[in-house]
């Protein structure tokens, strides 16, 4: 079976775009070949000549480079930052190619089947078959209506998630739809061109079974989804994990967090360009971004100095202190801040210094190192200019990534024990409550017992260890 199949990429995105092809290639069938087409603008360049090696390493696939002219999107309104220009391409693919139908897939996904089911679905009449969009679905009736009216789309029933497509490519050319999704292009659509689609092809759009765009984003989500009235097949294809999965918000990305659902099943895909220089990189970053993720990092870095010095007299401030009061002497400790209204008040024996009495300090114990520990979340990249314009080196200042409750709501339920130890030893607690770890035991311990009353509320758990 051969079956063609459509990316559009970029520079930027064209290492996730490979690993996707590596899932598709590794899961097809003995006798599946997929020729590949990929759409890019006229300055691409393969640096790291991935679409080569791609070639090279897998026998089952043939990848076809086509340039696309854009000058044609080059007025396109964008207003998510995760999206580029290249998603607008696919709007064009009645024109540039000549099958009769394709399969069209975003870069940001893993294939774990064969496509040869997907593939072979009939289209009737219609121009196009996606899933369901389950963000649509879980709005409330007020917002559905409000989205409907900002898209100017009759209904949001048939609306589907642009991530994954089977076009009729056929049809499309028959009925001239790409000039009608041209003429949709300088729209302010708030979803872009997903919206151009499901505007265009309304009444003309089929329902993929849920399984071929498995959004991660709602893998751990199966008891809100099943209280929001989403049907129970939707909702066990998401446990299954099987299909096409999805990686579609930005910030819960296998190259932003590892520790994230099915984010492992993506870096097991992508080890297979172990050895590359690129994967080295991104894997490296995101190491970092989960190392700062937890106490040991903050606790190391603390045990390095003579003297901290907290940037920001605030609530968040408070919390960081009290854990570093579990690794640091108090008359080791300050906190610093600009507000005059703070400056002189004192938190449980450390006191609010402004920048000129801090820096005072600083040069008066010069050759005793201080750290600069930021912990407003928003201005930070301010403060830290601040800092580096005042004198202090950037290798003494580091940020305090606070975890909120995004960050517990999308925990994979794999990384439940080593996060709840991160929690324990912060908070000065007995680890050994996590020797033989058992969720269930875990909960009825926490349940019942009022020490942990406040870990419960202060770290999400009902989103994440306390949940059914």
């Amino acid at each position: 079976m051969r079956i063609p199949v459509v990316f559009a990429t970029d520079e930027n995105y064209l290492f996730y775009t490979s690993v996707a092809i590596t899932s598709m290639a590794m899961s097809a069938d003995f006798d599946t070949f997929y020729h590949i087409y990929i759409l890019v603008d006229t300055k691409f360049k393969d640096e790291n000549h991935l679409l080569d090696k791609l070639q090279n390493r897998y026998r089952n696939i043939l990848i076809e480079l086509f340039l696309v002219n854009e000058v044609v999107f080059q007025n396109v309104i964008i207003h998510n930052t995760h999206v580029s220009k290249a998603t607008f391409y696919r709007l064009v693919l009645c024109e540039l190619l000549s099958e009769a139908k394709c399969l069209y897939m975003d870069g940001d996904v893993i294939v774990t089947e064969d496509l040869t089911e997907l593939y072979e679905m009939d289209l009737g009449d219609c121009y196009l078959a996606g899933c369901r969009d389950i963000w649509i679905e879980l709005l409330s009736d007020g917002e559905r209506e409000a989205r409907r009216i900002r898209t100017g789309i009759p209904s949001m029933d048939q609306y589907v998630n642009a991530g994954v497509l089977l076009f009729n490519l056929d049809l499309l050319r028959k009925n001239g739809m790409g000039r009608v999704f041209k003429r949709h292009l300088n729209i302010d659509y708030p979803y872009e061109d997903q919206d151009i689609l499901n505007v265009c092809c309304y009444n003309k759009i089929l329902f993929l079974p849920a399984k071929w765009n498995l959004f991660t984003l709602f893998m751990g989500q199966i008891q809100e989804m099943e209280a929001a009235g989403i049907e129970p097949a939707v909702c066990h294809a998401f446990t299954q994990r099987k299909g096409i999965l999805h990686y579609a918000t930005p910030f819960i990305r296998p190259w932003i967090r590892k520790s994230c659902w099915a984010n492992r099943e993506w870096w097991q895909a992508a080890y297979e360009w172990k050895s590359e220089a690129i994967y080295k990189r991104i894997q490296k970053q995101v190491d970092e971004n989960e190392r700062r993720n937890h106490w040991e990092y903050y606790e190391d870095y603390c045990q390095r100095y003579c003297k901290i010095v907290i940037f920001g007299y605030t609530e968040y401030g408070k919390e960081f202190s009290e854990w570093v009061k579990n690794t640091k002497e108090i008359r080791n400790l300050v906190f610093c801040d600009n507000d005059p209204k703070k400056q002189g008040l004192n938190y449980k024996g450390i006191q609010v210094k402004s920048f000129e009495n801090v820096m005072r300090d600083v040069m008066t114990n010069r050759g005793n190192e201080t750290l600069f520990i930021i912990v407003s979340q928003g201005k930070k990249e301010l403060i830290k200019k601040f800092l580096l314009e005042n004198g202090i080196a950037s290798e003494h200042i580091i940020f305090y990534k606070r975890k909120g409750e995004d960050y517990y709501t999308y925990l994979d339920k794999r990384c439940y024990k080593w996060e709840l130890q991160d929690i324990l030893k912060k908070e000065n607690i007995d680890l050994r409550i996590t020797s033989c770890f058992d969720q269930e035991d875990i909960k009825r311990k926490f349940q019942n017992d009022s020490r942990y009353h406040g870990l419960i509320k202060k770290y999400y758990m009902k989103k994440w260890l306390m949940k059914e």
